[in-house]
């Protein structure tokens, strides 16, 4: 689906047996994309797998309950794999749930297609520990397996006990409450800023710790992400190019211009007083080229 997250372009660059077939959402409708027509993209395009990540990198947007049931019978009956790449899945903004998975709506884990992909990098805030796992078919773990452990000798033991504690139901619940009234804050903070700022938002986001900004509407000389992108980082702020996230496996566009040209992703990652300041430089970017337009 486009747009997602930067990697998937290596990722789907690297495995020359596929032929990736991009999935286009429109901005209009908030990124949605309903089951039906998740069946009709599977039968139409005689599609194998779907890759995704949920929630979305960039745009937040979070697929969930009934809806997420529905994708999953959809993979089920027409025998589609459905992966997931769930590492913001405990940053959730939408609904009730603290924590949404697609496991919750998984029969047999043995014959459903879904693969899902997590890890501690995220969720639980442990990048340097590069703990990761997957769910999955056991034919899937074990192939998986194989090839890990051909490929860089497999996780690191030490590590993978030390994190059986973090994961543990009762202190992943805890980390995420915490981590839901932090974010939580910061993510008002960045959403309100941004705006009063002149950056629109097609939707505001509904997981993730990132706001998928919309430019159209500042001065010309700062309105696509890498005239933008240059200004702010005059000014020690990044912000990533939306057309970074505007997946592009093969390169088939040739140059031509990206849909996602006016957006840029925001972080609200980073602390309170960090963001503060950071909407503070960002409105001095947009100052100076209002007043030089």
């Amino acid at each position: 689906f486009l747009p997602d997250y930067t990697a998937y372009t290596e990722l789907l660059d690297v495995f020359r047996h596929f032929s990736p077939t991009p999935v286009l959402l429109d901005p209009e409708r908030g990124y949605a994309f309903t089951a039906e027509e998740l069946r009709r993209e599977i039968l139409g395009r005689g599609l194998g797998a779907i890759l995704m990540s949920n929630p979305c990198n960039p745009t937040g947007k979070l697929v969930t309950g009934d809806e997420m049931s529905a994708w999953v019978e959809a993979a089920r009956d027409l025998d589609c794999s459905l992966i997931l790449d769930e590492f913001y899945s405990h940053y959730i903004w939408k609904g009730d749930e603290d924590i949404i998975s697609a496991a919750s709506h998984i029969e047999d884990v043995e014959t459903d297609p879904v693969v899902i992909v997590d890890g501690l990098t995220k969720n639980w805030r442990y990048p340097g520990w590069r703990v990761t796992w997957i769910l999955g078919p056991r034919r899937v773990i074990d192939a998986v397996s194989s090839a890990g452990s051909f490929l860089d000798g497999g996780g690191s033991a030490p590590m993978q006990r030390a994190a059986l504690e973090l994961i543990s139901a009762d202190h992943a619940r805890k980390e995420t409450a915490a981590l839901r009234r932090c974010f939580g804050e910061k993510r008002r903070l960045m959403i309100d800023g941004l705006r009063a700022l002149g950056v629109k938002f097609d939707v505001e986001p509904e997981g993730t710790f990132y706001a998928w900004g919309d430019l159209s509407d500042l001065p010309p000389s700062i309105n696509d992400g890498s005239t933008f992108f240059r200004a702010a980082l005059e000014e020690k702020v990044i912000v990533v190019p939306g057309e970074f996230f505007d997946v592009d496996p093969g390169q088939r566009r040739h140059g031509r211009p990206s849909r996602f040209r006016h957006h840029v992703r925001f972080s609200f990652g980073p602390d309170r007083e960090n963001l503060e300041e950071a909407l503070r430089r960002l409105g001095r970017v947009i100052e100076r080229a209002r007043g030089q337009s």
